[in-house]
């Protein structure tokens, strides 16, 4: 997905050169993988972590992020200039089942919880920036996966004094057994390689 494509491209091609004797098998799925079970030395995960006592984590970055429209939308509905006029508006969500994750929206030390009514629900990201750059609606949206969008005026920030909460990253691994060396290794590269737009925790 993005996360892969924005990352782990560019630190692939640099921990493949230095370390030339590791071989790398990854697996991109959205699938949670028991790192034990599966023989896997470290995953990536999003948000907060469930109590594991066989795993331990590293907490790599926090990602920013914001509600984001194309210009063409803009041009068409207008933006909404408070929470509440999300109400009048297109909405593409995170989603599944049925379900459509809610948008906490905080201003300073002012909190909204708003439960979008999805023009289009969809569980995956990826789909749904798509879809806001083609014109569809509003979408929530990483701000360092926005900002070449934004730069490139395929995307416009919407309620831009109004922010998500912030999601953060890590690198979880098997915590019961002594990490290996390229394991480590690539655990360091991969904190030195995230994009400046990112906030290191």
């Amino acid at each position: 997905g993005d996360f892969a494509n924005l990352v782990l491209a560019d630190l692939l091609v640099r921990f493949s050169a230095r370390f030339p004797a590791v071989s790398l098998d990854l697996d991109l799925s959205p699938r949670r993988v028991d790192l034990l079970a599966e023989n896997f030395d470290l995953a990536i995960r999003m948000g907060d972590l469930p109590d594991d006592a066989s795993l331990a984590a590293r907490q790599i970055a926090t990602f920013s992020a914001g509600l984001y429209a194309a210009p063409a939308y803009a041009a068409r509905h207008g933006l909404p200039a408070i929470p509440s006029d999300l109400e009048q508006h297109a909405t593409l969500c995170i989603g599944g089942a049925g379900k459509v994750r809610e948008w906490s929206l905080t201003q300073g030390k002012v909190r909204i919880e708003y439960r979008p009514k999805a023009r289009i629900a969809a569980n995956s990201p990826d789909l749904l920036v798509l879809l806001a750059r083609r014109g569809s609606g509003i979408t929530a949206v990483p701000d360092h996966y926005a900002a070449p969008l934004v730069a490139r005026g395929e995307l416009l920030r919407v309620l831009p004094d109004w922010c998500l909460p912030p999601a953060p990253a890590w690198a979880v691994f098997p915590g019961r057994r002594l990490m290996p060396a390229k394991t480590r290794a690539f655990l360091d590269m991969l904190a030195e390689a995230l994009p400046g737009a990112m906030q290191r925790a």
